[in-house]
């Protein structure tokens, strides 16, 4: 029996739901304040720390990890992992104030201070732990989070994992970039994904030995 329409029936009667639990409930309360406030703060900490000359590369790691980071989360609360019982805005799942500002933009910073795969586990697993163990019991604390039948080390070992991966996308993707842009253009790379080139002196030297 096909419940397509039934399906329907049912989202339009959740949004009815969350909609007015938001309007009555949710907006403008201490808990969505707090909400606000910690997307302010980290906003403003990319916009100060974050290195100016590393943009493109930076930003395309935290669009990799907000991809894979919203994925998760929609998986947990459609499957009712866990839930947020305040919301940014009133839409399910809620992912603009976790999955696409806090937890991208710690492992950014992780990611922007580590120039190879050994300071990125150091960095990395700071930044995982900082939000599996400090922010998430934080916001379970003040009744923003809500968790059923899922651990903080679940989201540790997740996000661990995520972040790797992003890292390693991103590198290879540079790449796959350098060895198919000009060597005009490898020169505005960052320094950590430059290529190793012959300086040109030795390059000319080369030449006239060949000539000779």
């Amino acid at each position: 029996m096909d419940n397509f329409y039934e399906i329907i029936t049912t989202s339009k009667i959740l949004w009815n739901l969350i909609y007015t639990r938001y309007i009555s409930m949710e907006l403008f309360s201490f808990r969505w304040f707090i909400t606000v406030a910690n997307m302010a703060i980290f906003y403003t900490l990319l916009y100060l720390i974050i290195d100016r000359s590393r943009l493109r590369e930076l930003f395309f790691f935290g669009s990799l990890l907000s991809v894979g980071y919203g994925y998760v989360d929609t998986i947990g609360t459609t499957t009712a992992l866990w839930a947020y019982k305040s919301h940014f805005l009133p839409f399910k799942p809620s992912l603009m104030p976790y999955s696409y500002t806090l937890h991208p933009i710690i492992h950014m910073f992780a990611y922007q201070y580590a120039d190879n795969w050994r300071r990125f586990l150091i960095t990395n697993t700071f930044a995982t732990a900082f939000f599996a163990f400090v922010a998430q019991p934080f916001y379970a604390w003040v009744g923003i989070l809500w968790l059923e039948n899922w651990s903080y080390l679940y989201s540790f070992l997740i996000a661990w994992s995520i972040s790797f991966v992003a890292r390693a996308v991103v590198l290879w993707m540079a790449r796959v970039e350098q060895n198919h842009a000009p060597r005009t253009s490898r020169l505005n790379l960052s320094p950590a994904l430059q290529p190793a080139m012959k300086p040109i002196d030795k390059d000319n030297e080369l030449d006239n030995h060949k000539r000779e």
